[in-house]
C-alpha cells in the first residue's frame, strides 16, 4: 500500500529510469492506493480493465433503483404501490427533480414517466367487484386476506371464480424471501448463509423490498379476482401502455380493464380522499355526507351496515367521525332517505 501520492510519483519515476524492463502502475483495491509492478504491458492494461470494472460494478450498484424505474418508464409498465401517494411524490423528487409548485403541474410530468399507475388500497375500496369483499386496509392484512380468498377458491373451476396465480421468488443474495401462506402466519425472511445466528423467520412487513413483493402479490390476486368475475383469461390482459389493436385483437390494457382504477390514488384524512393522476380531480362534495359520534369501537363493517343496502364508500376523520360517499347521485339521495327514516 502507498497512500501518499508524492511517494508514488516518485517511485514510478525511479522505477522507469532504474528498471526499464517492468512496468508501474498505481491502483485502487478495497479503498487502498497501491503501487502495482508488472513485466509487460499487457497485464498494466489487463489490471486497468479489471479497475475498470469494479468501478462499473460500484457504480451499477448506487443507481440500481434508478436504473429500474427508468426500465419501468421506457416498457411502460405500470407503476403500482399501496397508499402510495407520497411515496410517488418522494420517487418523484429523488430521482427526477424539485416537487413543482402544485398538482397539475406534478400530474403532467408524472404521466410522461408513468402512465399507467395503480394503487392497490384504492383498488381493494372502490372496485365493485373487490369493495364487497371488506378487506382490510392495511398492506399486510390485505396481503393476508387476498391469499387466503385465493387459498379458499383453489380448484374450484366454477364461473366467476378467480383465475389461478403462481409465484416464484428470485431473491436477491443474502436475503430469502418467504411467501405469505394461506394459514395467515407472518411474512418473513430467513436470515442468509453469512449470518451467525440460526435461520429462523424474521417479521419482514415494513421492509422496503418485502412491502414491494407484498404489493404485487396482492394486485395478482386483485386481478385474479376481477378477471374471474369478468370471465376474462389472463392472457387477455396487457400491461403494457394503450396501443391500436386489430379487430380480432381481444386483449386489454390496464386503463382499458379498469377505466375507474387506473391512476386513482387513495388521499388519507382528506376530502377528495383520492387524487386522480390523469385527469380532474372530483373536488365536488355533494355526494359526501359526514357522520359522527359512533362508537369509537365500531368497525368498517358496522358503519356500512347503517347504510344498508347501499354500498358506500368511508373516509375516516378521527375514531368517531368519517365521510359517507355515495357512488352515484341517486345513492345519495337513498342515503337522506335512510337518515330521515334513522
Amino acid at each position: 500500500p502507498m497512500e501518499n501520492a508524492f511517494q508514488r510519483l516518485l517511485m514510478h519515476t525511479v522505477i522507469a529510469q532504474e528498471f526499464p524492463q517492468v512496468y508501474s502502475h498505481s491502483s485502487r483495491r478495497d479503498g487502498e492506493r497501491f503501487l502495482c509492478v508488472y513485466k509487460s504491458q499487457a497485464e498494466v492494461y489487463e489490471e486497468q480493465l479489471r479497475a475498470l470494472e469494479r468501478e462499473m460494478e460500484a457504480i451499477d450498484e448506487e443507481v440500481g433503483v434508478r436504473s429500474l424505474i427508468d426500465e419501468i418508464t421506457r416498457s411502460h409498465k405500470p407503476m403500482v404501490g399501496h397508499n402510495c401517494f407520497y411515496d410517488f411524490l418522494h420517487l418523484y423528487q429523488t430521482f427526477y427533480g424539485d416537487l413543482p409548485e402544485n398538482i397539475q403541474e406534478f400530474k403532467a410530468n408524472w404521466l410522461q414517466l408513468f402512465p399507467q399507475a395503480l394503487d392497490t388500497k384504492y383498488l381493494a375500496e372502490a372496485h365493485e367487484l373487490l369493495s364487497g369483499l371488506q378487506p382490510p386496509s392495511t398492506l399486510k392484512g390485505l396481503c393476508d386476506f387476498m391469499v387466503q380468498a385465493s387459498a379458499k377458491s383453489d380448484g374450484i373451476q366454477a364461473a366467476g371464480s378467480p383465475l389461478p396465480v403462481t409465484f416464484e421468488v428470485s431473491p436477491l443474495p443474502g436475503v430469502d424471501y418467504k411467501l405469505p401462506t394461506a394459514s395467515g402466519t407472518m411474512p418473513s425472511r430467513a436470515q442468509g448463509p453469512s449470518d451467525e445466528a440460526p435461520e429462523e423467520e424474521i417479521d419482514s412487513s415494513h421492509e422496503a423490498g418485502y412491502d414491494a413483493m407484498m404489493t404485487s402479490i396482492v394486485l395478482v390476486h386483485q386481478l385474479s379476482h376481477i378477471m374471474g368475475k369478468k370471465r376474462l383469461p389472463w392472457d387477455q390482459l396487457d400491461f403494457g401502455p394503450l396501443r391500436k389493436r386489430a379487430a380480432d385483437d381481444q386483449r386489454r390494457s390496464l386503463t382499458e380493464a379498469l377505466p375507474l382504477s387506473v391512476n386513482r390514488i387513495r388521499l388519507v384524512r382528506a376530502q377528495p380522499n383520492v387524487v386522480n393522476l390523469s385527469g380532474r380531480d372530483e373536488a365536488d362534495m355533494s355526494r359526501h355526507f359526514l357522520m359522527s359520534g359512533y362508537p369509537q369501537s365500531w368497525k368498517k363493517w358496522d358503519l356500512m351496515k347503517v347504510w344498508s343496502p347501499l354500498w358506500v364508500g368511508l373516509s375516516y376523520i378521527d375514531d368517531s367521525s368519517c365521510w359517507v360517499i355515495a357512488r352515484n347521485e341517486a345513492d345519495a339521495v337513498n342515503i337522506q332517505k335512510i337518515y330521515r327514516m334513522i
